[in-house]
């Protein structure tokens, strides 16, 4: 249940897509809460619900065939979900801002970079196109694009990708958004430019206070920048605990194996380790945990009984039968049953 300090409320998101196959639960059940001034990182494969989610905040699901069929998104008790369209215009972009996934397809390639940052703060400011000018300058130059007096009379096509998804970073933070939605915000970025990015939200939010939803499948990258921890597998979260928790000790299979499955440095093995099997076909989700097929912890009851998202403590929560029936005590153990020897 949402708290008083909670800035972003998830409860129970369900989100499906209506096609002629049949019905997509491409979100269910999901919850989870982000405080002002942290950030939560959602980590999974692809596929697994993450940036529907997202898109499910910002009521952004294209309806049809998709529908948000149940549950609540809260910002500071607001309920997003029963809010009028009109309403969730003034949200976006003033009280939310997202960074979408690939910025050469979220930026209008026939108008200048600078005047889609200035729109936002023309609409939502209200303020004097002269002064919304000033402010992309400014906040241009707040993430880093040397020049900005020059670049914010710039087209898309003639900035680089790094500097293409800091143009994305400023048009969502020039209304000093409550909260930020980063959606794969690294990707096809070299690990230079990446790890400039991620030091600018940083310190974006250290200082204007913003709480953060950071969408990834990279583990460094949460590691880098998250104080909290959604692990998401078919739709649901399997796994959540804050940071420190998670790398010491993560609990439920899917997430060991993610942590198992890391390059890691010195050691020189021909292919790296894997989950075996395939991530479900959402039409077709197996039944009891969605987890059972590729998991080698897997007993009869997971095949039979969905497992709920039990409390293991201090925020730390998974979603596992094994949590009741004794699981691997520790990383290196279960690490060594999923490549099939004796621990």
């Amino acid at each position: 249940m949402a708290r008083e300090d909670d800035l972003l409320s998830v409860e129970h998101l369900q989100t499906h897509f209506f096609t002629d196959a049949g019905t997509v639960k491409a979100v269910d059940g999901v919850s989870y809460a982000i405080k002002k001034g942290r950030t939560l990182g959602v980590v999974g494969e692809s596929g697994c619900g993450k940036s529907v989610t997202a898109l499910s905040i910002m009521r952004l699901i294209p309806d049809p065939p998709g529908r948000i069929v149940g549950g609540r998104i809260l910002l500071e008790g607001e309920d997003l979900v029963a809010a009028p369209i009109r309403r969730m215009r003034q949200i976006r972009g003033k009280d939310i801002g997202m960074i979408f996934q690939e910025p050469m397809t979220s930026l209008n390639p026939v108008f200048t970079v600078g005047y889609q940052i200035m729109e936002p703060a023309v609409l939502h400011l209200g303020v004097s196109a002269q002064k919304a000018r000033e402010l992309a300058i400014e906040v241009l130059a707040k993430v880093g694009i040397p020049a900005p007096e020059k670049r914010v009379d710039e087209y898309p096509h003639q900035l680089s990708g790094g500097m293409r998804q800091r143009v994305m970073i400023a048009m969502s933070l020039v209304c000093k958004p409550k909260l930020l939605i980063a959606d794969e915000p690294t990707t096809a970025l070299d690990v230079t430019i990446q790890a400039q990015i991620l030091d600018l939200i940083r310190s974006l939010q250290a200082e204007v206070g913003m709480g953060v939803l950071i969408i990834t499948h990279d583990l460094g990258i949460v590691a880098e920048i998250s104080h909290d921890v959604a692990v998401m597998y078919a739709g649901k979260i399997v796994e959540y605990a804050d940071v420190q928790t998670l790398f010491k000790a993560p609990t439920h299979p899917y997430t060991i194996g993610l942590f198992h499955a890391r390059p890691k440095i010195g050691e020189h093995k021909s292919r790296l380790a894997t989950i075996t099997g395939e991530v479900p076909n959402p039409l077709e989700f197996p039944s009891g945990c969605k987890f059972h097929p590729r998991c080698p912890f897997a007993m009869e009851r997971c095949k039979r009984e969905e497992p709920p998202l039990s409390d293991l403590g201090g925020g730390h929560a998974a979603s596992c039968w094994l949590i009741q029936e004794g699981r691997p005590a520790t990383l290196a153990q279960a690490a060594a049953m999923l490549e099939g020897k004796q621990p």
